[in-house]
């Protein structure tokens, strides 16, 4: 099905994909751990997305760049 789309459209149904994915990781992460704060979502969706692609040192050193983040 993909295969026959334009590639513009293709791109366009990977980005619906990809948030209705992060979505469903948020809603995740609220219904394990109550209220978060918006850096602690964002902190927590990144390392849930990206978790197994970095080491624990390197995921400090990433969150510890990117403004608005915040690990527990």
């Amino acid at each position: 099905m993909m295969a026959g789309k334009p590639p513009l459209e293709r791109l366009r149904m990977a980005s619906s994909m990809f948030d209705a994915g992060r979505k469903l990781v948020e809603a995740g992460l609220r219904n394990e751990n109550g209220d978060l704060t918006e850096a602690q979502m964002r902190a927590r969706v990144f390392v849930r997305m990206y978790g197994e692609d970095f080491s624990g040192q390197e995921m400090k050193k990433i969150v510890g760049k990117i403004p608005n983040m915040q690990l527990d």
